[in-house]
């Protein structure tokens, strides 16, 4: 039986012991978000090591270009008065110009190769890293294919976050938290593209030469789901256009929300939070933080990351893919300039994102897990000042609903009139207001159907119209329930909900609507009579 989060608090610290000793990731999808978060982390300490010696390397490959200036110009001064008189100059405090030159020249010499050296040495960790970022961004892309990878990604994230009570789980979302961005991100501007003209000239081109005028594909559409009211207007891709899609516009977008807050593993970044990182900052410190983070992520996509050095079969196609990949370096620098600005049409693909993952992935301290349930109304009204472009608010919040993936649900089942929980498990809710979640008791006891419910609005108990009109009184909720009518469902999560199990649909939607005790009642009767 599934324990009500209420019932007892030993009952909680019982389940989060021996959940610490279960393995967490089970399913496909959760070993492939377990590797990419291991991989960005090994991104994330190349680029503490970029960040510890980038300067002085930079310094010392600027001093060296330098000198090797200086001396150029003594020899071709050298060389040039010998070419117009025949002879070479005299040169004060020096007894022979001619030797004084090959000293010149030899010290030139050693000085390139340092120089050679050190560009060799800066080019090749720097491939390295746009590499790393590059297969990662690849393997991201290739995963998150269709609504439903989408949901069960984005789900899975949220459902592996550790408990409110737990010491590392601010460590552990920090680490989760760009990976979810990236996702939503993409998510975000598949949606926007169909609503939004570009100002970009970098979006704008891009998507009139990869997609027809008033095209409807869609990478939500792209594993053909019918079922889904969303694919009546959105068609799949054709594999070439999916191609261009992503390598043109999708994969810089991921790299950018990858790497937005890089700039965070500085050590001048340490240095301004000291030992607490995760501390409240005043407001003096959190512009002087923002404003490193942003130095320091620019200097990292510039200068860690770059134009990666290749080997080119013609100075055409070096040409070419040198002008692509700067192209991409500039937008992914214009979309971080933007996240200072409200309502900016390259800053909120992952302001907002990153504001809602501020709440489901919270790294604050103190933190109440009912906190999820609030950022649809802090996205809504940040959509009303005009903090963020309304129309990339619509499309986000229709997409993702009220109820963020992986938050816990009670609602009423129409067929029983019992109090149930639910878990949401898919994006695009025809109505925000009525999740498309799993069904995980029945009868309050452990229950896992393959077909999704949408839980209607009269039957969800987290509006209080819906508590006031069913046949529960007051007295017996309050009593039960303590005024908290949503729950955690990552304190189940694998102890008692398997996410291999959890997972698996059978394509069939039921919509749960408001439970009629007379109905209940009639057929009850009917039921005994017959027996």
């Amino acid at each position: 039986m599934l324990l009500d989060s209420k019932s007892t608090s030993s009952s909680t610290s019982v389940a989060e012991e021996r959940l610490s000793n279960i393995p967490t990731m089970v399913s496909e999808i959760s070993r492939k978000i377990s590797d990419f978060m291991r991989r960005y982390r090994a991104l994330v300490e190349n680029a503490q090591a970029f960040f510890e010696i980038y300067q002085e390397e930079y310094q010392t490959l600027s001093a060296l270009k330098d000198r090797i200036k200086k001396l150029q110009d003594q020899t071709d001064r050298i060389d040039k008065y010998r070419k117009d008189t025949g002879r070479y100059p005299t040169i004060k405090g020096q007894p022979s110009a001619q030797r004084y030159l090959a000293r010149i020249v030899a010290k030139q010499s050693k000085l390139e190769d340092e120089c050679r050296e050190l560009e060799n040495k800066i080019n090749s960790a720097r491939n390295n890293r746009y590499e790393c970022l590059d297969h990662l961004t690849d393997e991201i892309l290739d995963l998150l294919d269709g609504h439903q990878i989408f949901s069960q990604f984005l789900g899975t994230i949220a459902l592996s976050t550790p408990s409110p009570e737990d010491k590392v789980r601010y460590i552990r979302n920090e680490k989760y938290k760009p990976i979810y961005i990236a996702a939503l991100a993409i998510a975000l501007f598949d949606e926007v593209k169909f609503k939004k003209s570009f100002k970009s000239t970098f979006l704008k081109q891009r998507l009139e030469h990869i997609f027809p005028p008033q095209s409807k594909m869609s990478l939500m559409a792209s594993k053909g789901d019918t079922k889904v009211s969303l694919d009546i207007f959105r068609k799949p891709m054709e594999a070439e256009t999916k191609l261009a899609y992503r390598e043109k516009i999708l994969k810089p977008l991921a790299k950018v929300a990858l790497l937005q807050s890089i700039g965070m593993h500085s050590p001048q970044t340490k240095a301004l939070l000291g030992d607490d990182s995760y501390r409240l900052l005043e407001q003096t410190e959190r512009k002087q933080l923002t404003t490193l983070i942003d130095k320091k992520t620019k200097d990292y996509i510039k200068l860690g990351i770059g134009v990666p050095i290749v080997r080119y079969l013609s100075p055409e196609e070096k040409e070419k893919f040198e002008k692509e990949e700067k192209s991409q370096l500039n937008f992914m620098l214009d979309v971080l300039t933007s996240l200072k600005e409200n309502n900016g049409e390259l800053g909120d693909l992952l302001r907002i994102p990153m504001t809602y993952a501020s709440f489901v992935l919270s790294t604050k301290k103190e933190y109440d897990y009912r906190d999820i349930y609030r950022v649809y109304g802090i996205l809504e009204e940040g959509m009303y000042r005009k903090t963020y472009d309304p129309d990339y608010v619509q499309c986000f919040l229709k997409m993702v609903g009220r109820f963020p993936l992986g938050a816990g649900i009670y609602f009423v089942s129409e067929d029983s009139g019992e109090i149930e929980r639910a878990i949401v498990s898919s994006l695009y809710p025809q109505h925000v207001d009525e999740p498309i979640c799993k069904q995980i008791t029945r009868r309050q006891i452990q229950f896992l159907s393959r077909k999704e419910l949408i839980i209607s609005k009269q039957s969800n108990f987290f509006f209080e119209v819906s508590r006031e009109e069913s046949h529960y009184e007051k007295d017996y909720l309050d009593a039960r329930y303590n005024n908290e009518f949503t729950w955690n469902a990552a304190e189940l999560w694998e102890f008692q909900i398997p996410a291999i199990e959890f997972w698996k649909r059978d394509g069939i939607r039921k919509r749960n609507a408001r439970f009629n005790p007379e109905s209940y009642n009639a057929v009850a009767s009917d039921s005994t009579r017959s027996g």
